[in-house]
Formats: structure tokens, C-alpha cells, sequence
């Protein structure tokens, strides 16, 4: 029988959700200032992984907050986590899982026996569903207060970068160092201003060789997170230059809006997903902003690991490559989208285009590539 995708995830309660993660090896869970789930990571791990794999019920996706920093739906968590298990599955195969565990079968078809009153019944039920109240988009805000506790002042290694003393200081930049918690704090607004979350970027080595580089920050019993596939890093300083070039240059990291906003001030049009992927969610809020040009910059692929095979990286690399296509295509019904991809070899491996100053990051956009509507799809 053929599911309904849609209908089946629509229909998850949390429950659910957490039969679910007992089933892939999450047999607890804890939950954040929010009310949020927060998982193992089953996504990446096969036992033992860490809690950091948050649920935001509203929007239906996952968020691992370490090795992934990717966000995900059910299905995909279900591939993911199976994966680590040495069982591939397809897509379909995933919806089956997660049909047969959470028993919700929403199918296209119906059986000829069934009594025409229930086929009504049923699909009466299914439209709530349809119109279900719109998502909103509004992360909640935290108070301004917290923002006392962090020295204000730029770290070194950040200057070395070549991010300037008055950008730092601009983007309310500061550092914290308490019991555990060391490092530089980034503070993120949404695109009003509103203090929504503040990251981290450890200065602890134990972190940084644990996949811990970037996390939310805590402060007392207070963990500062947030929800970045549902806001854009810097559009608070960046949204007026985006408004009038209607154009967006999206980053995974903050540190290269921030080298940007020393390149070009007033004209830097940039933005971070905080992560590797780009969601519907960022998509909207630059339509929101009557964006025409799209300019997807990630990092650089990384370089082979020890023990890889030369095919199983060319088969990574193609997989990351076949990625940023599809994130392109979230793009290119609305706007004209392109990928700044370092042919030349201009940066090191994991790089950001930003990374080597402003000549390379201009030179990369000469060479940009442009993606068009994929046909089928």
C-alpha cells in the first residue's frame, strides 16, 4: 500500500515521535527551556550518542546540534539512524518504518470492501489536516539581561582573522568563561532585533575534538538555543542592503557575515544558516524580502579522511555536491540562484568563500555558477 508522507507526519504526536526514537536507540529523552524533546543522536551514532538531537514539534524537524549540524525530518532521521545500523533503506522504506511503529497508515487507496460512509469519514478527517493553523515563524525571545555576564571584549583569535574591533563590537560580540563554559559568544537576533539565541564557539579543545565547536550557550539553567532553520544570522544589520540590491549571499557561519560586513559595511547583503543546510523556512524570509539573486556559499568540501578510499570520497564529494543542488532548487522557482564553487583551487579544504579575503571571495563570484529549474521536479 502507498502511504500518504505528508498525512502520516502531519499526524505525529509527540508520543509518537517518542516511540519513534525508542525504536532507533533513543530510549530517553530530556527537554530543553522550551518544552523541546532533546534526543540521543542516533542520527550519526550507532549507541551512546549524545543529547543534542532536538524535536520542534511545530515545525515537524529534527536539529542535530553536533558531527550533522544538519535539520531533518522523521523520515530522514529514520534513514540516517538505520544507516549507522549498516541497514540502508530507501525513502519508502522509512515511511513504512515509521508507519508500522507509530501506527498511522494514511494511505492513497482504499480496499473495495471498506463501506463508502467510512472512505468519507476518513478523508473528512484527513482535510483537518490541510488546513491546519500556518506555522508561526516567531521564535521566542530571551531578555536582554543576559548579555551583561559576557565581557566586552574581541577575542584574539577572531582579530587574527581579520574581523575588525568595531564589527565585533557592532555584532554585540563578547566572551564568557564560567565552571565549564568557555568561549566566544555570538549573540543572534531575528530579523527585528529581538535577542532569540546566543552560540558559542568553545575555545576548549576537548569540545572542539568532540564535535562541540559551536553550541547553544548556558547560563545558569538557562540554555540559550533556538531554532536556526527558522532565522537567518545578521539580517537585523543586513536586511536593508538586501532590500535595495534585492540580493542574499548565504553562509554556514556567522564569522563570514562578519568578514563581510568589514568588506563591503553599508552594501554587505550576506546571511548564515548556522549549519550546512538551508530550509524552507530561510528561503520564505528572503522572499519576504522581494530577493531576486541567490548566492549559495557554503564551505568548501572537506579533504579525504585516513582510511577513505578515493572512491568512497569521490563518492562523498559527489553526495555533497548533488546536496547543494538541492538546495539550490528550493530556490530557483522563485529567483535566479547561484553557487560559488572553488574551481581554481582559491581555498583550503573546509573553507568558507569569505575565508581569504575579499579579492578571493569576488573572484569566486566571477566564477559563480548559475543553477536553473531542474526539470521533473
Amino acid at each position: 500500500m502507498r502511504y500518504d508522507k505528508d498525512q502520516v507526519k502531519e499526524s505525529l504526536s509527540i508520543e509518537d515521535i517518542h516511540k519513534i526514537l525508542r525504536e532507533l536507540g533513543s530510549e530517553t529523552y530530556q527537554t530543553d527551556s522550551n518544552g523541546n524533546p532533546i534526543y540521543r543522536t542516533v542520527c550519526h551514532n550507532k549507541t551512546n550518542g549524545s543529547f543534542k538531537l532536538y524535536y520542534y514539534h511545530e515545525a515537524q524537524q529534527f536539529h542535530c546540534y553536533t558531527e550533522c549540524g544538519d535539520t531533518f525530518d522523521i523520515y530522514e532521521l529514520v534513514i540516517r539512524s538505520k544507516k549507522q545500523q549498516g541497514i540502508s533503506l530507501t525513502f519508502t522504506q522509512a515511511i513504512e518504518f515509521v508507519v508500522k511503529v507509530s501506527g498511522k497508515n494514511f494511505g492513497f487507496g482504499f480496499l473495495s470492501s471498506t463501506p463508502k460512509e467510512h472512505i468519507v469519514d476518513d478523508w473528512d478527517w484527513i482535510t483537518k489536516f490541510k488546513t491546519r493553523k500556518k506555522i508561526d515563524t516567531t521564535l521566542p525571545a530571551y531578555s536582554e539581561t543576559v548579555l551583561d555576564v559576557f565581557m566586552k571584549y574581541p577575542h584574539e583569535a577572531w582579530l587574527n582573522e581579520g574581523i575588525s574591533y568595531e564589527t565585533i563590537m557592532e555584532f554585540e560580540i563578547g566572551y564568557y568563561f564560567r565552571n565549564r563554559e568557555e568561549g566566544i559568544v555570538i549573540p543572534h537576533r531575528d530579523i527585528n532585533g529581538r535577542l532569540i539565541g546566543i552560540r558559542r564557539r568553545s575555545m576548549i579543545q576537548e569540545d572542539i575534538d568532540n564535535g562541540r565547536k559551536y553550541m547553544p550557550l548556558t547560563v545558569g539553567n538557562t540554555m540559550y538555543n533556538h531554532q536556526t532553520m527558522m532565522n537567518l544570522y545578521g539580517l537585523h544589520k543586513t536586511k536593508k542592503a538586501i532590500k535595495r540590491l534585492k540580493k542574499a549571499m548565504i553562509f554556514e557561519s556567522e564569522k563570514s557575515v562578519l568578514k563581510c560586513q568589514d568588506f563591503y559595511g553599508d552594501l554587505n547583503f550576506t546571511c548564515a544558516v548556522c549549519s550546512n543546510n538551508i530550509s524552507n523556512f530561510h528561503r520564505d524570509i528572503l522572499l519576504s524580502l522581494d530577493v531576486q539573486e541567490v548566492f549559495i556559499a557554503l564551505d568548501k568540501f572537506r579533504g579525504i579522511k585516513e582510511g577513505e578510499s578515493n572512491e568512497k570520497y569521490k563518492e562523498n564529494l559527489k553526495n555533497y555536491e548533488e546536496k547543494i543542488l538541492n538546495l539550490a532548487a528550493k530556490f530557483s522557482p522563485f529567483m535566479r540562484v547561484y553557487v560559488l564553487w572553488d574551481t581554481k583551487g582559491l581555498l583550503d579544504y573546509k573553507d568558507s568563500p569569505a575565508d581569504k579575503g575579499k579579492e578571493i571571495l569576488e573572484e569566486l563570484m566571477r566564477n559563480k555558477i548559475e543553477i536553473g529549474t531542474r526539470e521533473g521536479e
